[in-house]
């Protein structure tokens, strides 16, 4: 379940509103309404976090330690 998933798109929806997270979703190729059915799992991580760091030009702040 993609729970840390979820938290990344409600904090660059604070950061940059919904084009922010319209961006995320192209980037990653995981849309908002389907960010709860996809795995937590590193490599998605890394892509949500790379994504995340391109759109706003910082790092995910509560960013799971080794990923």
């Amino acid at each position: 379940m993609g729970i840390h998933i979820v938290t990344i798109y409600s904090q660059i929806n604070k950061e940059g509103g919904m084009r922010a997270q319209m961006r995320l979703a192209m980037m990653t190729g995981t849309p908002y309404q389907g960010a709860v059915s996809v795995a937590d799992t590193n490599e998605t991580l890394k892509r949500f976090y790379m994504a995340y760091r391109h759109i706003t030009g910082k790092d995910y702040p509560d960013k799971k330690e080794g990923i």
